[in-house]
């Protein structure tokens, strides 16, 4: 079955959902693996910051269903000081967000909403 890209509205929704989730304390949880924590240490992140930061021009994939049988899942791929940086994550009803992974993207992506940025010609 073919993957359907979301339409801005939703990806917009699922953010704003975030942004709500993680204005309660403890509604955040990064899943401890040790490439999550490793990349985080080594590009310097604050991933919470950067979960914030989201917009729809670095959304990737989704919702897909989770592994789980629980929620569905959304892949991001911001650019963040020069890096590309997967960032999967899901809604919870008992935890809130749950970022599943963060780190470096190594894999292919879609970015259908991603502008290609100007080379400034100065």
């Amino acid at each position: 079955m073919p993957e359907s890209t979301a339409s801005v509205t939703d990806i917009k929704d699922f953010l704003r959902r975030v942004k709500k989730e993680m204005s309660t304390p403890d509604r955040i949880q990064l899943i401890d693996r040790a490439k999550n924590i490793d990349d985080i240490a080594r590009l310097g992140l604050k991933w919470k910051h950067e979960i914030l930061s989201l917009t729809y021009e670095d959304y990737d994939r989704g919702p897909l269903p989770d592994h789980s049988g629980v929620g569905e899942i959304w892949e991001f791929i911001p650019e963040i000081d020069g890096v590309m940086v997967y960032i999967k994550s899901k809604l919870d009803s008992e935890r809130g967000v749950v970022c599943l992974s963060f780190h470096e993207a190594c894999g292919p992506s879609t970015l259908p909403y991603r502008q290609e940025r100007k080379e400034d010609t100065r």
